[in-house]
């Protein structure tokens, strides 16, 4: 930094013209000057300007030494003015991950994105598993429950109440349950990303109660635990968002509605806003307007 600060007072120094003119530009001592241009010459072992007290004049190894600042201050703003670029306007690729569950959501969502700033490029992965943003250079990923990481924030969006779902055909060979205790006689389907896949909690009436369920299916996917549910393997807890146009058709039948099942707050998660690209601050501002209405 020292280098690259003493060749910039070099290059003042040699478009003013003088020591003076070059201090009160920067606003330092004209010895402060005399000082840097004196050791730059130490440094590189050869005399940079002529002085008498009238006048400066470049030596030959100052003007070869002129002109490489002048290239590489150029260069210098170049690359400043790309940074400010990147401050300030929507560009490169913007990589979002989220949840297979949200699929039709994100993929509706960041087609509404990238039209709307075509600069950005938009890569979007979707994975049940959570991932590592860091290590596998995420910008934004859309979460459904929240892991504790000291390196990342997550601002809520919102909410997705879940319900208990089965087939008709399933209802149909094994019963309704009228309470949450006569899950335990049913075939449920365990999704094992859940904090505690094989306790189910409901509240009814500010009465809480938690349900030990078994089961003889397991899954790690949204999508396939849906799927299962409506193939008539079982009972599960899914997203009401998932379900609702299933339970419209008739091919699922929600069970215990007077019972709360909780809900998975939605999040979106990125990292340290303080160095935050306007690709990602607008992506989670059109996350917070456009994905509650979805889900």
């Amino acid at each position: 930094m020292t280098d690259i600060k003493r060749m910039q007072i070099f290059t003042l120094v040699v478009d003013t013209g003088s020591f003076s003119k070059a201090a009160k530009r920067l606003g330092i001592a004209r010895s402060a000057i005399s000082r840097h241009i004196t050791a730059l010459e130490r440094t590189h072992g050869v005399r940079l300007l002529n002085r008498t007290t009238r006048h400066l004049s470049l030596t030959e190894a100052g003007r070869i030494y002129y002109e490489s600042c002048t290239r590489i201050a150029a260069e210098a703003d170049a690359l400043s003015q790309r940074l400010h670029q990147l401050r300030e306007q929507p560009t490169g690729t913007l990589r979002v991950a989220g949840p297979t569950s949200f699929a039709t959501q994100l993929a509706a969502l960041v087609q509404a994105f990238q039209k709307q700033h075509p600069g950005v490029t938009v890569e979007l992965r979707l994975d049940d598993r959570v991932i590592d943003m860091v290590d596998e250079g995420i910008d934004v990923s859309v979460r459904i429950g929240w892991l504790e990481d000291s390196r990342l924030i997550a601002r809520r969006i919102c909410d997705a109440p879940r319900i208990i779902c089965a087939a008709p055909g399933y209802l149909e060979r094994r019963g309704r349950p009228k309470t949450p205790a006569q899950l335990t006689g049913h075939e449920c389907i365990i999704f094992t990303l859940l904090p505690t896949p094989y306790q189910w909690h409901f509240s009814h009436r500010g009465q809480h109660e938690t349900i030990h369920v078994k089961g003889h299916l397991l899954t790690n996917s949204t999508i396939a635990l849906r799927e299962l549910v409506k193939g008539g393997a079982g009972i599960a807890p899914l997203s009401r968002f998932m379900v609702s146009e299933d339970i419209r058709a008739g091919r699922l039948e929600p069970l215990l509605e007077k019972y709360d099942c909780g809900s998975a707050g939605i999040y979106a998660v990125y990292q340290d806003r303080r160095y935050q690209q306007p690709k990602v601050r607008l992506f989670i501002e059109c996350l917070m307007k456009r994905l509650p209405p979805l889900v």
